[in-house]
């Protein structure tokens, strides 16, 4: 709805990864889980040790001033988004409803909640509207009630919903989160024949070639590592066009290989002290164009 918005009307995004309300994809499935046997979205996160929204807009003001852009008209339902940006000098001089026309059997309760304990506005003739869905499909685990003499194909069923999803929701969610990150075995990766190769030594040799004027290629992983495909281009010759291509077409994190010699220079940590990643990838910290870097680029 917004994307159409501006599309029709202009505008501009500011696309922050703060996925799950700030708590991240992983956590995000977990907090589904838990939804899904009767906690709201508060209480979800809440259960999961967070608050209810982990979201940060500091480097917004930059953004917009880098933009040229001095006050904004947010789309939005969330008074804590116009609060949080006000509070970091922001001049937000109104705000555009983006509301769907009636609440389903999926988003009712999602919606109610947003209302309710997290102040939405807008909401309240969308979800005032006369619908089957007006009573909340969700289950009341409080309530649920199981009887323990039974045996479902040999497992005994638990005293209450509650008990075993509730209260034990930290196990619940970690296998929420494990189950989503299994590998699917339908799908097959490529495998590199004798020679090395996957698709012939030519198709490597047009890639360097491509690199090397300026273009951009794609780089996939072996299925066993991280089975990912990386969009890749000589940094030198990158433009601002073609690093909108690669934050649009990607998950918009983008990378600069650095020998440590230059990093030290720079002054650039490692991102943690022990990395814990399983494939031991070396991210440094992340670094954006800070003000004084943009006032200088400008001055050049």
């Amino acid at each position: 709805m917004s994307l159409d918005y501006i599309k029709e009307h202009g505008g501009a995004i500011i696309y922050l990864q703060q996925e799950g309300r700030g708590i991240g994809l992983a956590n995000k499935i977990a907090a589904y889980a838990l939804q899904d046997v009767g906690m709201d979205t508060v209480d979800a996160n809440i259960h999961l040790g967070f608050p209810e929204d982990c979201r940060q807009y500091g480097v917004v003001p930059s953004i917009l001033k880098d933009m040229h852009i001095n006050s904004v008209q947010i789309m939005t339902n969330n008074p804590r988004k116009v609060d949080r940006l006000e509070a970091l000098g922001v001049k937000v001089t109104d705000t555009i409803p983006m509301v769907v026309q009636k609440a389903n059997k999926h988003n009712r309760r999602y919606l109610q909640t947003k209302q309710d304990r997290m102040n939405h506005t807008n909401f309240g003739a969308m979800l005032s509207l006369s619908s089957p869905y007006m009573a909340s499909s969700a289950i009341d685990v409080s309530e649920t009630k199981l009887d323990l003499s039974e045996e479902t194909n040999g497992v005994m069923l638990p005293k209450t919903l509650a008990e075993e999803y509730i209260n034990q929701g930290e196990e619940m969610a970690a296998a929420a989160v494990t189950s989503s990150l299994l590998d699917d075995e339908t799908q097959t990766g490529v495998s590199a024949a004798e020679d090395g190769y996957c698709f012939g030594r030519k198709m490597v040799e047009d890639a360097i070639q491509a690199v090397k004027e300026g273009k951009m290629v794609v780089v996939v992983d072996d299925e066993d590592r991280e089975n990912e495909g990386d969009l890749i281009m000589a940094a030198d010759m990158c433009t601002p066009q073609a690093m909108a291509k690669i934050v649009r077409y990607s998950s918009g994190v983008a990378c600069v290989a650095m020998e440590g010699e230059r990093m030290d220079q720079l002054k650039l940590p490692a991102m943690v002290t022990t990395n814990e990643d399983p494939k031991g990838t070396a991210f440094s910290v992340s670094v954006d164009a800070t003000k004084e870097h943009g006032e200088c680029n400008k001055k050049q």
